[in-house]
């Protein structure tokens, strides 16, 4: 069965890239028209187009998004070395991204956003890692009218009618719902139902959910809290800590005995990766190993936190894996150039699940872009709020509320290789429990 989000399709159909050469080359990689040009100096040439953001070099996020520097030199020298970006008028821009070290502080990234804002003067802005920094952004963005793309930063505050945003979008589903489809972890759930109704005697029965009581990470964990009962589990132990980024697993350590005593075959850990990481190396050596985790993220640094037999089997979710690329059709796009991108900037998705997300926001770009009749703020603001486009991840449709249809899909660590498994259209790989 496909799953599809609303206004997201996976059809098995081949991807058909067409070129047509007159003086420039209007490359149609998957669906998704984007204006190059060759080396041959065009005809006309507009302004630069400034792109801004921060990326944390140190502290907690460094891991989850730090060498995203090196995947946006790929980008921008891919897109100037072709001409730059075409807008509605056929006016060619080049790209430059301006980025600030926020070091995984809050305070000093907000600041940095005034900064890109109203010195930088940037065309766009793209949010951080963290939602619990991005949900300080939008003002920036409202009160300065330049557009943000939020990335992995979102929250169900951020699209609610108190929260102005008309600045604001995401690719990403409201994940926060209690859904099957747009769950962030309603595929894992709809996975597990299968399993359970198909299988009860072999599959998992008890699940224990465990969070910090943080923007994002709280989101997801209210809609888990609901899915699992709906999926055949019984939650035997629920508890959200204080966030505390100075000693990220004492919280958690103190409710270990609890854990023990309610001894559920699944924990899941709604927290930042290399937090989750922290968490069931604390429980491992506390002599505590369920069944099986699951935890909402990665990152690079959660297996080397880990080591590779506590992280065996333990499951989460992704917004793309490699075998999306057996789903080429009208729904996808660029995903040979994304490939391209990564090997270029020395980064494997493997470490980097959520560089994703990156890829589409930079096609969310070019696209708003090509259909702006100038590269104004205002008109880029439209085009983005408008989009309905094919992306590596799937049909991207952005809702009037700002967030978009790309979802997630469960996948597993088995032999050191991370696996998809549900859909069964996307699977690569057949789930393992215990």
């Amino acid at each position: 069965m496909v799953r599809a989000y609303p206004g997201r399709n996976r059809p098995g159909i081949s991807r058909i890239g067409v070129v047509i050469v007159v003086i420039a080359i209007l490359v149609v990689a998957g669906g998704v028209g984007y204006f190059y040009l060759t080396a041959t100096p065009p005809a006309t040439k507009g302004s630069t187009l400034k792109i801004g953001m921060t990326l944390s070099q140190s502290g907690i996020f460094a891991s989850l998004d730090g060498n995203y520097t090196h995947f946006n030199d790929a980008w921008q020298s891919y897109v100037n070395s072709h001409g730059g970006l075409a807008d509605g008028s056929g006016v060619h821009h080049n790209v430059t991204i301006i980025w600030y070290d926020d070091q995984s502080q809050h305070d000093l990234a907000v600041s940095q956003y005034h900064k890109l804002a109203e010195q930088d003067n940037v065309d766009f802005l793209i949010s951080p890692y963290s939602a619990d920094i991005g949900k300080d952004l939008i003002p920036i963005a409202q009160a300065d009218k330049v557009p943000i793309i939020m990335a992995e930063a979102s929250t169900a505050g951020m699209w609610v009618p108190s929260n102005p945003h008309d600045w604001a979008v995401t690719s990403m589903v409201p994940y926060w719902q209690v859904d099957f489809t747009t769950g962030w972890s309603g595929g894992y759930f709809s996975m597990l139902k299968q399993l359970i109704t198909g299988s009860p005697n072999t599959s998992p029965k008890t699940i224990a959910l465990v969070g910090w009581d943080i923007t994002w990470a709280n989101d997801d964990f209210n809609s888990s809290l609901h899915l699992a009962p709906q999926a055949g589990l019984s939650v035997v132990y629920q508890k959200l800590l204080q966030p505390d980024f100075t000693d990220p697993v004492a919280g958690f350590q103190a409710i270990i005995p609890a854990l023990k005593s309610a001894n559920p075959d699944i924990v899941y850990l709604a927290t930042f990766g290399p937090v989750a990481a922290l968490w069931m190396k604390a429980a491992s050596q506390s002599g505590f190993q369920p069944k099986q985790w699951h935890t909402i993220e990665w990152g690079a640094a959660f297996a080397s936190i880990t080591g590779p037999l506590l992280a065996s089997h333990t499951t989460t979710e992704a917004f793309w894996t490699p075998s999306f690329s057996s789903q080429q059709g009208s729904s996808f796009a660029d995903e040979a150039l994304f490939n391209q991108l990564l090997t270029k900037a020395g980064v494997t998705w493997y470490n980097f699940q959520n560089i994703e997300l990156r890829m589409i926001i930079f096609q969310m770009i070019a696209k708003a872009v090509s259909q702006a009749s100038s590269a104004t703020r205002a008109n880029l603001n439209t085009a983005l709020h408008q989009l309905n486009m094919p992306t590596v991840g799937g049909q991207l449709v952005v809702q009037s509320q700002g967030y978009g249809t790309i979802g997630l899909v469960p996948v597993q660590w088995q032999n050191g290789r991370i696996q998809t498994l549900f859909p069964s259209s996307l699977a690569n790989a057949t789930y393992v429990f215990p």
